[in-house]
C-alpha cells in the first residue's frame, strides 16, 4: 500500500504540469507532455537522461508508461469518492513526512514495553523483533501529528 501511495504521489506530481509544455502524445484525449516525460526520467535515471536524448523506440515506451499513469489517475479520480481521495492524499502526505523522521530502536523498545497489551495475539505477547518496524512507523506518525497539532489553532464552540 505504501509503495502504491508513493507511486500515486509521484504520478500526481507528474500530471500537474503546465499546459504550455510540448505535447508528445495523448491517451483518451489527455495530453502527455515532454515536461512530464523529463520528470519521470529524472526519477528513473537520477537526472542523467532527458526525453530528447532517447531513441524513438524508448520515447514510445516512456509515452506508454505515462499513458498508463494518466489513465490510472484519471480513472481513480472519477471512481473514488471524495472521502477515499482524501484518505489517499492524507496517507501519501503522511508517508512523505515520515520519510525523514528518525526513530531509534531504543525509542521503539520503550514504546513497545509501555504498551505491551497492544501487542498480544491470541493471548501471547508478540516479540519486539516482529513488531519493531510497525512501532517505529507509529512513532514517526505520532511525531508528525504532534508537530501538526502544535501549530494548529483549535477553537471549540
Amino acid at each position: 500500500m505504501k509503495k502504491i501511495l508513493t507511486g500515486l504521489a509521484v504520478v500526481a506530481a507528474i500530471t500537474t504540469t503546465a499546459v504550455s509544455a510540448k505535447v508528445i502524445g495523448t491517451v483518451n484525449g489527455y495530453k502527455i507532455t515532454e515536461k512530464e516525460a523529463n520528470q519521470l526520467l529524472k526519477v528513473l535515471t537520477k537526472g542523467k537522461v532527458k526525453y530528447s536524448q532517447l531513441k524513438p523506440k524508448d520515447k514510445a515506451e516512456i509515452v506508454k508508461r505515462l499513458a498508463v499513469d494518466k489513465l490510472v489517475i484519471k480513472t481513480a479520480y472519477r471512481q473514488l469518492s471524495k472521502k477515499e481521495r482524501d484518505f489517499v492524499i492524507a496517507n501519501a502526505w503522511m508517508a512523505k513526512k515520515t520519510r525523514n523522521i528518525k526513530v531509534s530502536t531504543a525509542e521503539a523498545k520503550k514504546a513497545y514495553n509501555a504498551n505491551k497489551a497492544l501487542f498480544k495475539k491470541n493471548g501471547k505477547l508478540v516479540p519486539f523483533s516482529k513488531v519493531k518496524d510497525l512501532v517505529k512507523m507509529q512513532l514517526k506518525q505520532r511525531k508528525v501529528v504532534n508537530r501538526l497539532m502544535k501549530r494548529a489553532k483549535i477553537v471549540v464552540k
